[in-house]
Protein backbone atom coordinates (compact mmCIF):
# COMPACT_ATOMS: atom_id res chain seq x y z
CA UNK A 1 0.00 0.00 0.00
CA UNK A 2 1.50 3.79 -0.85
CA UNK A 3 2.91 5.31 1.83
CA UNK A 4 0.25 8.45 1.08
CA UNK A 5 -2.79 6.37 1.74
CA UNK A 6 -1.44 4.40 4.63
CA UNK A 7 -0.31 7.44 7.03
CA UNK A 8 -4.12 8.75 6.41
CA UNK A 9 -4.88 5.75 9.10
CA UNK A 10 -4.85 6.54 12.78
CA UNK A 11 -3.68 3.04 14.00
CA UNK A 12 -1.91 0.33 11.94
CA UNK A 13 -1.68 -3.49 13.08
CA UNK A 14 0.54 -5.77 11.02
CA UNK A 15 -1.13 -9.35 10.99
CA UNK A 16 1.87 -11.69 10.58
CA UNK A 17 1.39 -15.23 8.83
CA UNK A 18 4.40 -16.90 10.22
CA UNK A 19 5.11 -20.40 9.31
CA UNK A 20 4.61 -22.94 12.03
CA UNK A 21 3.84 -26.60 11.69
CA UNK A 22 1.35 -27.29 14.20
CA UNK A 23 -0.78 -24.32 13.86
CA UNK A 24 -0.61 -24.56 10.03
CA UNK A 25 -1.88 -28.20 10.51
CA UNK A 26 -4.68 -27.48 12.70
CA UNK A 27 -4.96 -24.41 9.94
CA UNK A 28 -5.53 -27.10 7.22
CA UNK A 29 -7.70 -29.55 8.98
CA UNK A 30 -10.49 -26.84 10.00
CA UNK A 31 -10.42 -25.37 6.40
CA UNK A 32 -10.46 -28.81 4.77
CA UNK A 33 -13.42 -30.24 7.63
CA UNK A 34 -15.17 -27.09 6.39
CA UNK A 35 -15.11 -27.60 2.64
CA UNK A 36 -16.08 -31.38 3.60
CA UNK A 37 -19.26 -31.33 5.78
CA UNK A 38 -20.02 -27.51 4.96
CA UNK A 39 -19.80 -24.87 7.37
CA UNK A 40 -22.82 -25.11 10.44
CA UNK A 41 -24.16 -21.99 11.40
CA UNK A 42 -23.03 -19.88 14.24
CA UNK A 43 -25.14 -17.97 16.75
CA UNK A 44 -23.32 -14.80 17.45
CA UNK A 45 -23.45 -13.65 21.24
CA UNK A 46 -25.29 -10.84 20.52
CA UNK A 47 -28.13 -10.71 18.08
CA UNK A 48 -27.24 -8.92 14.61
CA UNK A 49 -29.98 -6.40 14.42
CA UNK A 50 -29.15 -5.67 18.56
CA UNK A 51 -25.92 -5.33 17.53
CA UNK A 52 -26.76 -2.87 14.39
CA UNK A 53 -29.38 -0.58 16.62
CA UNK A 54 -26.31 -0.19 19.50
CA UNK A 55 -23.77 0.77 16.88
CA UNK A 56 -26.19 3.27 15.26
CA UNK A 57 -26.89 4.99 18.37
CA UNK A 58 -23.90 4.88 19.52
CA UNK A 59 -22.92 6.98 16.63
CA UNK A 60 -24.75 10.03 17.24
CA UNK A 61 -23.21 10.60 20.44
CA UNK A 62 -20.78 13.46 20.54
CA UNK A 63 -18.51 13.06 23.43
CA UNK A 64 -16.80 15.81 24.69
CA UNK A 65 -13.21 15.99 26.36
CA UNK A 66 -12.88 16.43 30.30
CA UNK A 67 -10.26 18.02 31.49
CA UNK A 68 -8.46 14.78 33.39
CA UNK A 69 -8.18 13.18 29.59
CA UNK A 70 -7.17 16.35 28.02
CA UNK A 71 -4.51 16.79 30.48
CA UNK A 72 -3.43 13.04 30.14
CA UNK A 73 -3.51 13.61 25.99
CA UNK A 74 -1.56 16.46 26.55
CA UNK A 75 1.26 15.02 28.88
CA UNK A 76 1.59 12.00 26.66
CA UNK A 77 1.82 13.92 23.73
CA UNK A 78 4.26 16.63 25.11
CA UNK A 79 6.16 13.98 26.77
CA UNK A 80 6.41 11.76 23.32
CA UNK A 81 7.72 15.26 21.33
CA UNK A 82 10.75 15.90 24.25
CA UNK A 83 12.42 12.61 23.15
CA UNK A 84 12.70 14.15 19.87
CA UNK A 85 13.95 17.61 20.71
CA UNK A 86 18.15 16.86 19.99
CA UNK A 87 19.20 16.91 16.20
CA UNK A 88 19.58 13.60 15.84
CA UNK A 89 16.42 11.96 17.06
CA UNK A 90 13.69 10.73 14.95
CA UNK A 91 10.09 12.31 15.74
CA UNK A 92 8.60 10.18 17.71
CA UNK A 93 5.01 11.58 17.34
CA UNK A 94 3.21 14.55 15.22
CA UNK A 95 0.22 16.68 15.75
CA UNK A 96 -1.51 14.07 13.79
CA UNK A 97 -1.11 11.28 16.01
CA UNK A 98 -2.43 13.60 18.61
CA UNK A 99 -5.41 13.94 16.95
CA UNK A 100 -5.60 10.30 16.02
CA UNK A 101 -5.32 9.63 20.29
CA UNK A 102 -8.60 12.48 20.35
CA UNK A 103 -10.22 10.49 17.74
CA UNK A 104 -9.85 7.22 19.54
CA UNK A 105 -10.84 8.64 22.51
CA UNK A 106 -14.15 9.78 21.57
CA UNK A 107 -14.74 6.55 20.05
CA UNK A 108 -13.78 4.39 23.01
CA UNK A 109 -16.44 6.95 25.22
CA UNK A 110 -18.94 6.24 22.25
CA UNK A 111 -18.63 2.47 22.67
CA UNK A 112 -19.62 3.22 26.31
CA UNK A 113 -22.49 5.36 25.34
CA UNK A 114 -21.02 8.30 27.66
CA UNK A 115 -21.00 11.66 26.97
CA UNK A 116 -17.89 12.76 28.05
CA UNK A 117 -14.20 11.04 27.51
CA UNK A 118 -13.24 10.38 30.93
CA UNK A 119 -9.19 9.74 31.86
CA UNK A 120 -9.51 5.76 31.24
CA UNK A 121 -10.45 6.16 27.71
CA UNK A 122 -7.41 8.25 26.79
CA UNK A 123 -5.18 5.97 29.10
CA UNK A 124 -6.69 3.43 26.32
CA UNK A 125 -6.39 5.61 23.24
CA UNK A 126 -2.32 6.11 24.35
CA UNK A 127 -1.85 1.92 25.30
CA UNK A 128 -3.42 1.38 21.61
CA UNK A 129 -1.56 4.02 19.80
CA UNK A 130 1.92 2.64 21.60
CA UNK A 131 1.00 -0.74 20.28
CA UNK A 132 0.67 0.68 17.02
CA UNK A 133 3.41 2.51 16.90
CA UNK A 134 5.75 -0.44 18.49
CA UNK A 135 4.80 -2.23 15.55
CA UNK A 136 4.99 -0.12 12.63
CA UNK A 137 6.92 2.94 13.41
CA UNK A 138 10.44 1.69 14.94
CA UNK A 139 13.58 2.36 12.93
CA UNK A 140 15.50 -0.92 13.26
CA UNK A 141 18.36 0.42 12.72
CA UNK A 142 17.88 2.61 16.09
CA UNK A 143 15.40 0.87 17.78
CA UNK A 144 13.94 4.01 18.35
CA UNK A 145 10.05 5.03 17.67
CA UNK A 146 10.45 7.20 13.87
CA UNK A 147 6.98 8.20 12.89
CA UNK A 148 8.54 9.66 9.72
CA UNK A 149 8.94 5.96 8.96
CA UNK A 150 4.97 5.62 8.75
CA UNK A 151 4.67 9.34 7.32
CA UNK A 152 7.36 9.01 4.47
CA UNK A 153 8.36 5.37 4.15
CA UNK A 154 11.73 5.91 5.09
CA UNK A 155 13.38 5.67 8.72
CA UNK A 156 15.64 8.96 9.80
CA UNK A 157 18.82 6.60 9.82
CA UNK A 158 18.05 5.65 6.22
CA UNK A 159 17.68 9.39 5.36
CA UNK A 160 20.90 10.68 7.31
CA UNK A 161 22.53 7.92 4.99
CA UNK A 162 20.57 9.23 2.07
CA UNK A 163 21.14 12.71 2.51
CA UNK A 164 25.35 12.20 3.52
CA UNK A 165 25.78 10.73 -0.44
CA UNK A 166 23.64 13.48 -1.65
CA UNK A 167 25.94 16.18 -0.02
CA UNK A 168 29.26 14.13 -1.08
CA UNK A 169 28.14 13.85 -4.53
CA UNK A 170 27.40 17.84 -4.17
CA UNK A 171 30.62 18.34 -3.24
CA UNK A 172 32.56 16.32 -5.46
CA UNK A 173 30.39 17.71 -8.23
CA UNK A 174 31.92 21.58 -7.37
CA UNK A 175 35.46 20.29 -8.01
CA UNK A 176 35.01 17.40 -10.81
CA UNK A 177 31.90 18.22 -12.44
CA UNK A 178 31.12 14.55 -12.53
CA UNK A 179 31.74 12.21 -9.79
CA UNK A 180 33.60 9.04 -10.56
CA UNK A 181 31.58 6.38 -8.89
CA UNK A 182 34.56 4.54 -7.59
CA UNK A 183 35.76 7.70 -6.19
CA UNK A 184 32.50 8.26 -4.49
CA UNK A 185 32.67 4.85 -2.73
CA UNK A 186 36.45 5.64 -1.90
CA UNK A 187 34.90 8.58 -0.28
CA UNK A 188 31.86 7.18 1.52
CA UNK A 189 34.00 4.47 2.74
CA UNK A 190 36.30 6.33 4.62
CA UNK A 191 34.91 9.52 5.83
CA UNK A 192 31.55 8.18 6.55
CA UNK A 193 32.22 4.59 7.28
CA UNK A 194 29.58 3.59 5.11
CA UNK A 195 30.31 0.16 3.82
CA UNK A 196 31.03 -0.07 0.21
CA UNK A 197 28.10 -2.65 -0.47
CA UNK A 198 25.56 -0.26 1.52
CA UNK A 199 27.18 2.54 -0.73
CA UNK A 200 26.33 0.75 -3.91
CA UNK A 201 22.80 0.02 -2.53
CA UNK A 202 22.03 3.29 -1.23
CA UNK A 203 22.78 4.69 -4.78
CA UNK A 204 20.62 2.61 -6.21
CA UNK A 205 18.06 3.98 -4.55
CA UNK A 206 18.65 7.60 -5.13
CA UNK A 207 18.78 6.40 -8.79
CA UNK A 208 15.34 4.69 -8.75
CA UNK A 209 14.08 8.15 -7.02
CA UNK A 210 15.36 10.21 -9.71
CA UNK A 211 17.58 12.39 -7.21
CA UNK A 212 21.11 11.54 -9.19
CA UNK A 213 21.84 10.04 -12.70
CA UNK A 214 24.16 7.82 -14.31
CA UNK A 215 25.57 10.41 -17.86
CA UNK A 216 27.64 7.63 -18.63
CA UNK A 217 28.84 4.40 -17.10
CA UNK A 218 30.55 4.69 -14.26
CA UNK A 219 29.86 8.41 -13.41
CA UNK A 220 27.38 10.43 -11.42
CA UNK A 221 25.50 13.45 -11.48
CA UNK A 222 22.66 15.03 -9.47
CA UNK A 223 19.54 15.60 -11.19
Amino acid sequence: MPVTILSRFDLIFVLRDVPEKETDSKMSEHILEIHRKGLSPVEPPIPTDLLRKYISYAKAIKPVLTKPALQRLGDFYLAMRSASETEDSPVAITARQLESLVRTSEARARSALRREILAEDAEAAIAIMKKSLEEVGIDVTSSQIDIDLIMTGKPKSLRDRLQTILSTIMAMERETGLVEKVALLNELETTYNIPQGEAERLIGQLLREGTIYSPRDGYIKKT
